[in-house]
């Protein structure tokens, strides 16, 4: 599979137990991406630093510049990802 650079970010403390946009809510341990036009459910295979992660579309966002995906607490933990950067990913 070929590899798409993509802006992210990540999201979490402040807004756990609210709804997402796919149905649930966000916890701690949510496991998923915000993404702007993928269908909810779609898994997209991450890839930053040495570390892969398969998650699934799970809300809607990022609405902040030219970012392509927000990554749950989770999700960033488990990437080793920090703030703001980009990942690779596959669909």
């Amino acid at each position: 599979r070929e590899f798409e650079r993509g802006a992210a970010s990540w999201y979490g403390p402040g807004l756990y137990g609210g709804s997402l946009a796919c149905g649930g809510r966000l916890s701690p341990g949510t496991l998923g991406v915000a993404h702007k036009s993928l269908p909810c459910g779609t898994k997209v295979t991450l890839h930053h630093r040495g570390r892969t992660v398969r998650v699934r579309v799970i809300d809607r966002g990022p609405y902040v510049g030219a970012r392509e995906f927000d990554l749950t607490s989770a999700t960033r933990q488990r990437l080793g990802f920090s703030g703001t950067g980009s990942v690779l990913t596959t669909r």
